[in-house]
């Protein structure tokens, strides 16, 4: 009986788990398993880490059942169903590849790999042996971001012509790396790149989402790395960019704020604006403008229960060429780990692509490398990087082979 035979998981059974990487970010998403273990949805098979001591404190921690400290071990164990790869870059292939040939599912940490080469290896592994490839972008299923889809999905903003985001913090890289054995964030071969790479990737995944039409072109894009003077990564980055359906997009990703965090992002259209504030653990505020808010937030019933507390403000300096009122939302925080863990499980269940697939993560991928390929070539460089079409095309079935029954 093949591998992949052997690992289907009935729909209505809880699906075993081994979280592989036991460092800081793996918390939140042993958070995330408990709560899917409490309702029935998972088993929690495997803690893994190199270091066995942090492993099985992690297992005592979450329930894990049992701890080992190689992924190859981690995949091969037929109680293991799936996978959640919280692991430095540099292994996640490794880590995506040992877990296709032992036919179990995939969630792997932003960025989904380093490099566009590594993405389609990641993906072609995971196509062919029919599994589940899902990148942890987690921004994408948060509030604020389900939030934003629903606005632009209603038409409230009409076609969109500019996206703009500014996301910048103050992080200090340098003593990150000095505690609790990450000095591979400092090292390019290892982490991929600094702060487009390693924290941008998962905002740009989420302007490709509201967006839709993905990238045509990269314009320009700038890096450095002032205030930290790190030698391979960068701690501020600037892209300008063009969307397939004519919108002009501007990302920034900065860690060398003085001061603290901001997060802005305005996406304008044809019949209004959104601008929102916010959402780096904290409430999100999304104000609207539209010419379509008398009829489309009282007519469409999306809006109306997605926006129960919604409250309409009419600004003080009212200009007639402007529009008159706003829909103003305050967004309560809640981080994605757990809602990235539902839909993963969903798809593994349904026998479909998740969202925020494999090839989602590589595409966000793909703009962090077409930035600093423009960036280093002082040229526009058109997209897509790779034949992501070609990639999907010949096994489009293969998913449904898998499928939980």
């Amino acid at each position: 009986m093949s591998t992949a035979k052997k690992n289907r998981t009935p729909s209505q059974e809880p699906i075993g788990i081994a979280v592989i990487g036991c460092g800081s970010i793996s918390h939140p998403h042993f958070r995330g398993w408990e709560r899917l273990v409490e309702a029935g949805q998972a088993r929690l098979e495997v803690a893994c880490d190199n270091d066995l001591a942090r492993a099985r404190a992690a297992a005592e921690r979450y329930g894990g059942k049992s701890a080992v400290t190689a992924f190859e071990e981690a995949v091969r164990r037929p109680e293991v169903q799936a996978v959640d790869i919280c692991l430095p870059h540099a292994l996640h292939l490794p880590a995506i590849l040992a877990a296709a040939r032992e036919g179990k599912h995939v969630l792997c940490e932003k960025p989904l790999v380093l490099t566009l080469d590594e993405a389609v290896q990641a993906i072609r592994a995971c196509h062919e042996a029919g599994v589940v490839l899902m990148t942890a972008d987690r921004d994408r299923f948060e509030p604020h971001a389900r939030a934003v889809k629903r606005i632009l999905d209603a038409g409230l903003l009409g076609q969109v012509n500019l996206v703009l985001e500014r996301h910048m913090l103050h992080k200090n890289v340098l003593a990150q790396a000095a505690r609790d054995n990450m000095g591979w964030k400092l090292k390019r071969s290892m982490a991929g790149g600094g702060a487009l790479h390693r924290d941008g990737v998962y905002y740009i995944d989420t302007l490709l989402f509201w967006e839709g039409s993905g990238v045509k072109h990269i314009t320009g894009a700038e890096f450095d790395n002032f205030l930290w003077e790190t030698q391979e990564i960068e701690t501020t980055s600037h892209v300008l960019l063009r969307y397939n359906s004519g919108a002009i997009g501007v990302f920034e990703m900065v860690w060398c704020l003085q001061g603290p965090h901001i997060r802005e992002i305005v996406i304008n259209g044809s019949e209004g604006y959104l601008k929102l504030t916010g959402a780096i653990g904290d409430e999100a505020t999304i104000t609207v403008h539209s010419k379509q808010l008398a009829w489309q937030v009282l007519g469409d019933p999306r809006v109306v229960r997605a926006f129960e507390e919604c409250y309409f403000q009419r600004p003080q300096d009212a200009h007639p060429d402007r529009v008159g009122e706003a829909l103003v939302l305050r967004v309560p925080y809640a981080a994605g780990f757990h809602a990235q863990e539902v839909e993963f499980l969903a798809a593994i269940r349904e026998g479909r692509q998740p969202e925020s697939s494999g090839l989602d993560g590589a595409r966000a991928l793909e703009v962090v490398e077409g930035a600093y390929r423009a960036a280093q070539e002082r040229r526009a460089i058109d997209f897509p990087l790779r034949d992501w079409d070609a990639l999907m095309a010949p096994k489009q079935a293969r998913v449904a082979s898998r499928r939980a029954r």
